[in-house]
């Protein structure tokens, strides 16, 4: 079995436990630190992709994840060839045009980050010392 069908199960089974908070990608924070509040409800694994599905409607895709901590205390992802985070505009009907993603690949010389984010410029900011995902 994929480690990722592994990491998909474990987060399956204890849905109501698992760590709830604000997400952190490589170090680098969706939102300002501990301002958001995010539960994940739902976990799949198709053709290499964890698939995390989150109370307002968020997504958040993970390639290659390996070395999963799951518990009440901590949801983490220690390593990932690429991670993209995607979610509605706050506020705002959940339409195509309100759709939003931070998408952040590891490369030989860091990370490369992509966004479609319009109103301000993301201060992107990474530790590769630090997991590719975790709730902090």
């Amino acid at each position: 079995m994929a480690e990722g069908q592994e990491i998909a199960e474990r987060i399956n089974k204890h849905l109501t436990a698992i760590k709830r908070g604000t997400l952190r990608f490589w170090g680098h924070w969706f939102g300002r630190p501990y301002d958001n509040w995010h539960q994940v409800v739902s976990c799949t694994f198709t053709s290499e992709v964890l698939k995390l599905t989150f109370n307002e409607g968020e997504t958040l895709h993970v390639w290659d994840g390996h070395k999963a901590i799951v518990s009440r205390k901590t949801l983490q992802i220690a390593t990932a060839s690429r991670v993209r985070w995607e979610w509605y505009y706050y506020g705002r009907p959940k339409t195509a045009a309100s759709l939003y993603f931070q998408d952040f690949t590891r490369t030989v010389s860091g990370i490369s980050p992509q966004t479609n984010v319009d109103w301000y410029t993301p201060p992107f900011e990474f530790d590769l010392s630090l997991p590719a995902v975790e709730i902090l």
